[in-house]
């Protein structure tokens, strides 16, 4: 077949459209790219917890996978934990946040309880029993080495805190290749070469080269982990799964993609409660 990816339209969502839905964004510079995380998946964050009983509020909290940390100034600014520490591998840049952070009207100044760790792929650089609660999202679809990084997670979490882990899109999902805006009809992953699928974005890259670049970034870093794959690394790392959202949509399966399981392809994706156990009452 022919690959050839889409003139990419840098338009903002239909209204309603966000984060686990299917927007052409246009950037991480945009409006549209704060607003969905500050508002949508901060809120979503706050609410999946708070259904369950557990406010941020007065908390101290971490954040595995922080980015450009708009999600965490959003949950620093609604929820009012007493400390918030985000933890990535690459550097979050807190005067480019707070720049955003003003141009959006948001805040004049970042919360004094809200900081940013660079950290290893396995290790966070944060003492024990530290955290009441962790969240983490989207990043565990990137994640190399899971086992260790949750087990670490699990040395920083105080016995019996709460992880939050929102996963999303599975890599065998319709949208699982991170290159939505280039390919909607969507499974290019699981259909074409990753080499076809690299020089069709760059031979039709859209206004931002920078950003297209980005997204192969996050393409490349895909670990292929299926639901069952975290659920699996959680246990082994001393966490119990105590509650799950699936996340899908209606897809249209490809002939080709016939003998792959619907679960796989028709998950995009999971939002999840686990409880860190005490480590004895796992064998370790």
């Amino acid at each position: 077949m022919v690959l050839r990816a889409r003139n990419v339209d840098t338009s903002a969502p239909a209204e309603g459209a966000g984060v686990g839905s299917i927007p052409l964004r246009e950037g991480r510079e945009s409006s549209t790219w704060f607003r969905e995380h500050f508002d949508t998946a901060a809120a979503e964050v706050i609410d999946f917890l708070a259904a369950s009983g557990i406010e941020l509020t007065g908390r101290e909290v971490a954040d595995v996978g922080t980015g450009d940390g708009i999600i965490d100034l959003g949950v620093a600014l609604k929820a009012k934990p007493t400390q918030l520490v985000g933890f990535d591998i690459s550097e979050t840049d807190p005067e480019r946040l707070l720049a955003l952070a003003k141009r959006e009207g948001v805040a004049k100044k970042l919360p004094s309880e809200l900081e940013f760790r660079l950290s290893e792929p396995t290790r966070l650089p944060w003492d024990d029993n530290s955290f009441d609660v962790v969240f983490s999202w989207s990043t565990f679809e990137h994640v190399a080495e899971p086992i260790p990084l949750l087990r670490d997670i699990h040395r920083v979490m105080r016995p019996l805190g709460v992880l939050m882990i929102q996963l999303w899109p599975l890599f065998h999902s319709q949208h699982g290749s991170h290159l939505w805006q280039y390919f909607p009809e969507g499974f290019v992953q699981l259909l074409c070469p990753d080499v076809e699928i690299e020089t069709a974005v760059r031979q039709n890259p859209g206004p931002d080269v920078e950003w297209s670049e980005k997204l192969l970034t996050e393409f490349r870093s895909c670990n292929r982990i299926t639901l069952d794959g975290l659920h699996a690394a959680l246990s082994a790392a001393g966490f119990r799964v105590s509650k799950i959202e699936l996340m899908s949509e209606t897809v249209v399966v490809p002939p080709e993609l016939k003998q792959v399981p619907l679960s796989l392809l028709g998950i995009s994706g999971a939002k999840l409660l686990a409880t860190a156990e005490p480590l004895l009452s796992i064998g370790g």
